[in-house]
């Protein structure tokens, strides 16, 4: 991974590599275990713990690939799944440590360690067109951090941004929430029409709705689909929102946004083009832990979010291209992201200006060699669209930049 900068800012590589090994017991009546150790290493790399010298802040993207709590070290491990499973013809259960995959808790993107949590989850699947899912967490291992950690804990370990009163944000280390909750229902209908209603809650801090409906097209005389979706998100601070005190609070108890969102686009076997859209709106700053997962928006690109603002437009575009039978895909995102002015707060958390984004990128699984590899290149750059006086600290970790990702993965399975 490396990134660098048109103007005098501090680029950074870095080489990371990570293994893991999982046991999964064979299911007695039902009943299995299964538990994961995983290892991350920094192989090599520019010095994460240099500052840049115009802004006087760090690198945020390749200490990502590490230990965000303690970048100086160079290998670390953790235990990221150790469950015990109880599955049924209709349902599952699990209680322990393990995965998610929520539309605002998930792995996220292209890191050696991803998210994982630590609670029960009930998976439920009565009939085809119905699936039911409801999780109770109570800690976690966000991404790029090597322990384990109680919910408001989680808060505050990536970049904290500027509060709504101007100043650096103060919720480091003051955020007060012991769980949140997961609830998620999707449902397809027989008119090709797939719902999902999913609720967020995280205790005296947010609840969160996401309401998203997709639906294929057949067109006629040939096999591409014609697609269309809708979602819109209603999000209101709860409780403290953290902290009894203003200044230390993640996010404000009157907050009241909303996201709308929409997309058309054409699929086939071999290829998928989409064009969306995201409002974002309503009162004070949409907010989700940005440790904890990537947003569900249509316009998401990888290696950006639009979390911690309001009055957001975006247009995005993507293509992909599948040559399945010699083993290779590529596509391309380009966005076109209108966010508030960067010197106003309340409305843009992490004074981050108007910007362009273009991501290329290719996967490649060999198929007659190198059974359990698979390659996979991004390219990503960025570019500020405010015209005036541009502040560094409004460019550096944010526009005006490249950003190169080569990944290799192996797998090895045992039975």
């Amino acid at each position: 991974m490396s990134t660098s900068y048109w103007e005098d800012f501090k680029g950074d590589f870095a080489l990371g590599q990570s293994a893991y090994l999982q046991l999964k017991t064979k299911e007695y009546k039902g009943f299995s275990v299964i538990g994961r150790y995983s290892v991350f290493g920094n192989v090599w790399s520019s010095d994460l713990l240099e500052r840049d010298p115009a802004t006087q802040n760090f690198n945020r993207y390749e200490v990502g690939l590490f230990d965000v709590n303690n970048p100086s070290d160079r290998f670390f491990g953790k235990i990221e799944e150790l469950q015990i499973r109880y599955n049924a013809p209709k349902f599952n259960v699990i209680a322990g440590r393990m995965d998610i995959n929520t539309p605002f808790i998930n792995p996220q993107d292209g890191r050696l360690s991803p998210t994982f949590v630590e609670g029960v989850r009930l998976d439920l699947k009565p009939d085809k067109k119905n699936q039911f899912s409801a999780q109770f967490i109570g800690r976690m291992s966000p991404r790029s951090t090597s322990g384990w950690f109680d919910i408001g804990e989680t808060i505050g370990m990536y970049p904290v941004g500027q509060s709504e009163f101007g100043g650096p944000s103060n919720y480091k280390g003051n955020t007060k929430s012991s769980f949140f909750t997961v609830a998620n229902w999707q449902h397809r209908m027989d008119s090709d029409i797939q719902i999902q209603l999913n609720h967020t809650y995280v205790n005296n801090i947010s609840s969160t709705v996401f309401t998203q409906a997709i639906k294929d097209w057949k067109m006629v005389n040939n096999d591409k689909k014609f697609v269309t979706g809708l979602q819109f998100v209603v999000q209101n601070g709860i409780g403290e929102g953290g902290s009894s005190d203003p200044e230390k609070r993640f996010k404000n108890p009157d907050d009241l946004n909303f996201v709308l969102g929409g997309r058309i686009g054409v699929k086939s076997p071999r290829s998928i083009w989409w064009l969306n859209y995201t409002h974002i709106g309503g009162r004070g700053r949409f907010l989700n832990p940005r440790e904890w997962g990537r947003d569900p928006f249509f316009t998401f690109i990888p290696r950006e979010r639009n979390e911690g603002f309001n009055q957001v437009n975006a247009f995005t575009t993507y293509y992909q291209r599948n040559l399945p039978e010699k083993g290779f895909q590529f596509y391309g995102f380009a966005g076109l992201h209108f966010l508030p002015d960067p010197s106003n707060p309340e409305l843009n958390k992490f004074a981050f200006p108007s910007y362009a984004q273009a991501n290329l990128g290719g996967k490649y699984t060999p198929m007659s060699w190198g059974k359990g590899l698979d390659f996979h290149m991004i390219l990503m750059s960025k570019l500020n669209l405010k015209s005036g006086e541009i502040k560094p600290l409004w460019i550096y970790n944010k526009v005006n930049m490249v950003h190169v990702n080569f990944i290799v993965n192996y797998t090895i399975r045992w039975n």
